[in-house]
């Protein structure tokens, strides 16, 4: 008889995630997309995702722009490292694009086809997330990671005014 877990997982979906199939490289796809829209991705810290069956944690490729005027965090995930596939069920697609934030439809829909019209972009698509059962542990992962990495900015940032007597 199969356990029903008592707690829901706490996270929140994301408010969109897209899928891209392409050959072409990370590096150049980013470059691609900071051209043709109006995103600055930035290469972070790889992005630290833990696999229960396998019980192992593995890194992935992780790009990561925040938009003040949207109130929205755009992440570029690559869907495999090492040989691990992120989500199995959409191995077809070699990246995923995950927005969080308060960002109209139409603009997702105006960068799904900025995205798709990168030559050597083959497919760009939203994706349903509720079709995707494996997201839910990589979102909470992906929520870790954005908590600590804004946390590091914001120490990096803190400036000390030095007293009225050292001056």
């Amino acid at each position: 008889m199969a356990r029903i877990p008592r707690l829901e997982p706490a996270f929140e979906p994301a408010d969109a995630l897209i899928g891209i199939a392409t050959s072409i490289p990370v590096i150049q796809l980013v470059h691609f997309i900071n051209n043709l829209s109006f995103l600055a991705l930035v290469r972070e810290e790889d992005l630290p995702v833990y696999f229960e069956k396998t019980d192992t944690l593995n890194s992935f490729k992780f790009f990561y722009y925040q938009d003040e005027d949207y109130r929205s965090d755009f992440c570029l995930l690559t869907n495999s490292s090492a040989g691990i596939v992120l989500l199995p069920t959409h191995r077809q697609f070699s990246y995923f694009l995950i927005i969080h934030g308060a960002i109209p439809n139409e603009k997702v829909s105006r960068l799904v086809s900025q995205v798709k019209s990168i030559s050597g972009v083959q497919l760009a698509v939203s994706i349903k997330q509720e079709t995707v059962k494996e997201l839910g542990p990589v979102l909470q992962d992906l929520e870790l990671h954005l908590t600590e990495l804004k946390k590091k900015k914001n120490e990096s940032q803190k400036r000390i005014m030095p007293s009225a007597e050292d001056q």
